[in-house]
């Protein structure tokens, strides 16, 4: 589908101001308008576009044996993981604003190892998360585990070492860091 790809560098005061906010409330990216409607959440925006652009090979229906599977990582890698790696590394940054107890900074860990623990069971006999091949929840979680690698540094082994590795390698995604590496070179050049 035609698209127009705007990129931002990060800058907090304008992702707070009202100008931005007027897009976002939250002062948050990504955001996708099509026409008149806006949406702001990340899988918000897959299911989206699955949902009104589709069909796509990256979308799984209820037909499937594997829907509920499906489901419950494409979401689970945001709303079950990304959040406390998000937390997690905030606390650890060092910024005042950002700072939680350990103890909660703990619990944050627990859950990220507890559904990476999910995710190397889930992965045993597969190579994505259902077995008729990579799909739009594969996305999510790859977004999810390359924060991951990032921020929080778990050390990914077994399965989940194997398929980041996999997801990491698919051309897509290296299509996409090649394009945000030149992308953030030119903003740095100015």
């Amino acid at each position: 589908m035609p698209y127009a790809l705007v990129t931002k560098e990060y800058d907090g005061a304008y992702f707070a101001s009202g100008e931005f906010r007027a897009i976002n409330p939250m002062g948050k990216v990504p955001v996708l308008c099509d026409g008149d409607r806006l949406i702001i959440e990340s899988t918000a925006i897959m299911d989206y576009i699955l949902n009104t652009h589709g069909p796509s090979e990256l979308g799984v229906g209820p037909d499937n044996p594997e829907y509920s599977a499906y489901l419950q990582w494409f979401y689970m890698a945001e709303s079950g993981m990304a959040n406390y790696i998000a937390v997690s590394f905030g606390h650890r940054s060092g910024q005042d604003h950002y700072w939680v107890s350990d103890e909660f900074d703990t619990y944050c860990r627990l859950q990220v190892t507890k559904a990476l623990e999910m995710l190397e069971s889930r992965l045993a006999d597969r190579d994505y998360v259902v077995k008729t091949g990579f799909s739009a929840a594969d996305i999510s979680l790859g977004y999810t585990l390359f924060f991951a690698e990032f921020a929080i540094q778990p050390g990914f082994t077994g399965n989940v070492k194997a398929y980041y590795d996999r997801l990491m390698s698919r051309p897509a995604l290296q299509k996409a860091l090649a394009l945000q590496k030149a992308l953030g070179d030119l903003a740095h050049k100015g």
